[in-house]
């Protein structure tokens, strides 16, 4: 019986290939190979979709904060559970204001195109001490990874954060840094 089992896990080592070394299948999004693009937008003050450029405006939160309205789009589609990490930093100098995750599930069949059905609220401010967010431009950088930790898609938006006139000056000495 052990004989077997060892054969069996050296058979399905040599079916699978060697350990993938880079789980995140290349230099991503930064530069190099991605499996699949992934789309950021937002919506405007009508709730159309547009694409997250040129100004991403300050909403406010629940407990206090201000973050904004992304939503996801893969064009080519998934199955199964996928969890969508972002990042966001100061495009001047990379300074770190953001970071997390969404999980959704796709279903048990792919399907040829993906939207998220809701807008994830990407947390901006208060900010770190010493980052300010206002009028700045920010890279949105975000990574949709399947069950395993692999990269399915990837994509990059750059907005300039704005506290807008529904923000309030409350936003302006919160986002400050």
């Amino acid at each position: 019986m052990r004989f077997f089992l060892m054969v069996m896990a050296v058979v399905t080592m040599a079916a699978c290939g060697p350990p993938n070394p880079n789980p995140d299948g290349g230099a991503l999004p930064d530069g190099g190979d991605v499996v699949a693009p992934l789309e950021l937008s937002t919506t405007d003050e009508n709730g159309a979709f547009v694409p997250l450029t040129g100004d991403a405006f300050a909403v406010p939160g629940s407990q206090g904060g201000f973050h904004v309205n992304v939503l996801y789009k893969l064009p080519e589609g998934g199955v199964g559970e996928v969890t969508f990490e972002h990042r966001v930093v100061r495009a001047s100098d990379d300074k770190l204001v953001s970071t997390g995750s969404r999980q959704w599930d796709l279903g048990l069949f792919r399907v040829a195109s993906w939207a998220s059905p809701s807008s994830v609220n990407v947390f901006m401010c208060p900010t770190p001490v010493g980052v300010d967010v206002i009028d700045r431009e920010l890279l949105f950088t975000v990574k949709a990874k399947d069950a395993m930790g692999r990269v399915l898609a990837a994509g990059t938006a750059r907005a300039t954060f704005r506290c807008g006139p529904n923000a309030g000056s409350y936003c302006t000495n919160i986002c400050k840094g």
